[in-house]
């Protein structure tokens, strides 16, 4: 209950004023041309207000005050705080925001190429002395991304396999040339299909969990403790992760492959009535060797694509438990924004390698 008297310049406050003044109140306070505030009646009254009355009446004489009102009058009075203004945030236009991308993407970019230097020359420190490795943490490191990956990365290649032969299938049944799915689709498996879905997978997995796991450690500080107690965090926390996943995803792209051509061959056996045996014949004089090893050729890159982009965010992370969740998500976007660039690079590659 608050009530505003005013009698000879004089306002009495009577009650808590503070931010849930009504505009009417607001309204009330600004058309009186008081000199001076009468406090006996008042019970509290916050920095807003406090700052609202100094500013309308112009720092006015305190009655009947006590050494906690005081205190805050003589703090809001400060020249420079009732002057301070504070400008209007107004919204990007279209170039404006174009700008800034192409700015957040430059600092990304250099942010990276910082990270992967880092990263490089402490793996060039470990070649030169393996002991340095810390093989406890790889082999954990190793079993979560690598192995825990791989029932979700095969089923998901296995249903991707079959999507693939029935829409191969019946568009090459329109010619009278169904059989050469085995060709067509194993090849594209083997080349692109297998280690791409593999490796986003991994993506979600993998860099979402570093991005997390390494945020975390920074907000409550074990990253700083680590390095009061004379520890590398870079060595004790990028390094297996990376090298894991790096190790890992020629494995993972190899089973993924695998599962996928299984799913192909169940449905050219249903569907086109082509026996097991003929399939692997089939598969076996028109799908060259070299298309296995061009695509398990790209698995480590895309590991350490995901390793470095999902370390890098987590030591990003600062202030609130927000920025986890944020930088976790950026993370996973990121990962698999830079695998299909990866991807289309060595297509180029070997298109003008002619392998």
């Amino acid at each position: 209950m608050r009530e505003i008297k005013f009698e000879n310049g004089v306002l009495e406050l009577v009650g808590e004023f503070d931010y849930k003044l009504s505009k009417a109140e607001i309204k009330c306070l600004k058309s009186l041309k008081a000199e001076a505030l009468n406090l006996q009646s008042l019970s509290k009254i916050d920095y807003s207000v406090a700052i609202f009355l100094a500013k309308t009446y112009d720092c006015p004489k305190l009655i009947n005050s006590n050494a906690k009102f005081d205190k805050i009058f003589e703090l809001v009075s400060n020249k420079p705080i009732l002057d301070m203004k504070i400008p209007n945030l107004s919204q990007l236009n279209l170039i404006e925001s174009l700008g800034k991308s192409f700015l957040d993407i430059k600092v990304n970019l250099v942010n990276f190429c910082v990270f992967l230097g880092e990263f490089l020359f402490n793996l060039i420190k470990i070649i030169l002395n393996p002991l340095n490795l810390r093989f406890k943490e790889l082999s954990n490191h190793f079993k979560d991304a690598g192995i825990k990956a791989v029932f979700i990365v095969c089923l998901t290649s296995f249903l991707i396999g079959i999507v693939l032969a029935y829409q191969g299938a019946s568009m090459l049944e329109n010619f009278g040339a169904s059989i050469f799915v085995v060709d067509i689709m194993g090849i594209m498996t083997l080349r692109e299909v297998g280690p791409l879905i593999a490796a986003i997978v991994v993506a979600g997995r993998s860099a979402s969990s570093y991005t997390a796991q390494i945020g975390v450690m920074k907000i409550t500080e074990e990253i700083d403790a680590m390095k009061t107690m004379g520890f590398e965090p870079f060595k004790f926390i990028v390094v297996p992760r990376v090298l894991a996943l790096i190790l890992a995803m020629p494995v993972v792209v190899f089973l993924a492959n695998g599962i996928s051509l299984l799913g192909q061959m169940l449905v050219c056996n249903w569907y086109l009535d082509l026996s097991f045996m003929d399939y692997i014949e089939r598969f076996r004089s028109s799908v060259e060797l070299r298309h296995f090893w061009v695509g398990v050729l790209k698995a480590p890159f895309f590991g350490a694509a995901i390793g470095l982009i999902g370390c890098m965010r987590g030591f990003e992370v600062s202030g609130s438990t927000n920025s986890v969740g944020d930088l976790t998500t950026k993370s996973v976007v990121n990962a698999i924004f830079w695998i299909i660039a990866l991807d289309a690079a060595f297509s180029i590659i070997y298109t003008e390698l002619e392998i």
